[in-house]
Parts: structure tokens; C-alpha cells; sequence
């Protein structure tokens, strides 16, 4: 597995590609505006577009890369309505901009698993800092979203968020960490 991390945006948010040995990928948060370029200038082929949470920061290229690259895009039911409501993905109220999302989304639930050429993304339901928030492990890596940093987690004060769960969430990602490398929304990678 190798990944590539690109960094875009006022708030650092980290958008991912994932690509086994043959080239197919996975874009995981796509919000950098160098994500198309990148794929593209690497050769890669993309599988599929898989996302963390709703929030603007996360989702902005998604449209852009799903139409460039005719894939899926995969996100847990209970943040679908965050891709089309700019107040829910907090566009409006923290930037005064609308962040829409309009491609269809297939919706992705605890335990679900992702094929993406010889990688497989198991996926868990992190609810807190939304209430779809999820992370995928694929081999030794975790990409965790805003639920967990390397040195924190994700807010609590938006639309779905919700302290109390993202501590239980936190609980029970921690003990699967164990040797792994996290991979969060922003900021730096952390191996546990």
C-alpha cells in the first residue's frame, strides 16, 4: 500500500491517496485542489472516493473528482445530508459560502468493506465529531477524519456533533490502534 498526502485549503485539511501496486485508488476526503492533478500526473486509476464526514472542508473537490474520474463516492448514511445542506456542513455559517456536493452517494455502515484493487478498507462508525463520521483501516494505516488527531480529536460544536459519543468512539478505536499509523483529517500522522 502507499499513500499520498495532499495538503490544501485555510484549515490544513488532509486529503488522501491510497494505491496498491497496480494503481488503483482511493481518494479519501478529497479537498485539495491538486488531487486530479496528482492522480493524474502518478498514473493512477481511481476506484472510488471515500469520505470521513460531511463538513466542507473535507468534500470540496468531490464533485470535480468524482465526474473527472466517473468512480462512487462512498459516506455513511447519517452525514449524506450534510453533502447538500451548506448550513449542516457548517460552508455557510463558518465561511459564508455554499460547499454542495451533488453526486449521489452510495452509503457506507460499520463493518462494511471496501475493495479498491488489492486493498481492502474495513470500516468503523466513529460518531462525534458528526454523526457519520467513520474510519477506514486498510493494513496498518487508519484514516481517521476529524474524529481522532495525532495530538486531539475533533470539535464537538456542529450540526451532529456530539461530545459524549465521540468519547465512547474514541474508546473504542483506541485498543485497535496498536501498532498502526493514523492518518487524520489535518495535521500529522502518528503511529500508535
Amino acid at each position: 500500500m502507499n499513500i499520498k498526502t495532499v495538503v490544501d485549503g485555510m484549515y490544513g485539511e488532509n486529503s488522501y491517496i491510497v494505491f496498491d501496486e497496480k494503481g488503483n485508488c482511493a481518494l479519501i476526503d478529497p479537498a485539495a485542489a491538486d488531487v486530479i492533478r496528482t492522480v493524474s500526473d502518478a498514473g493512477l486509476r481511481p476506484v472510488c472516493i471515500l469520505l470521513t464526514h460531511g463538513h466542507f472542508d473535507h468534500i470540496s473537490e468531490v464533485d470535480a473528482c468524482a465526474k473527472s474520474f466517473d468512480v462512487p463516492v462512498y459516506i455513511h448514511g447519517d452525514d449524506a445530508e450534510l453533502l447538500r445542506d451548506a448550513f449542516k456542513n457548517a460552508s455557510a455559517p463558518l465561511l459564508g459560502d455554499y460547499t454542495l456536493v451533488s453526486t449521489t452517494p452510495c452509503s457506507v455502515f460499520d463493518g462494511a468493506k471496501i475493495t479498491v484493487g488489492d486493498l481492502v478498507f474495513d470500516v468503523l462508525h466513529t460518531p462525534g465529531h458528526t454523526q457519520g463520521c467513520v474510519c477506514y483501516f486498510c493494513e496498518n494505516a487508519v484514516f481517521t477524519g476529524d474524529t481522532l488527531f495525532a495530538n486531539g480529536y475533533g470539535r464537538t460544536d456542529l450540526y451532529g456533533g456530539d461530545y459524549g459519543k465521540l468519547v465512547d468512539s474514541i474508546h473504542s478505536l483506541l485498543p485497535r490502534l496498536s501498532g498502526k499509523t493514523i492518518y487524520p483529517g489535518h495535521g500529522v500522522s502518528r503511529k500508535f
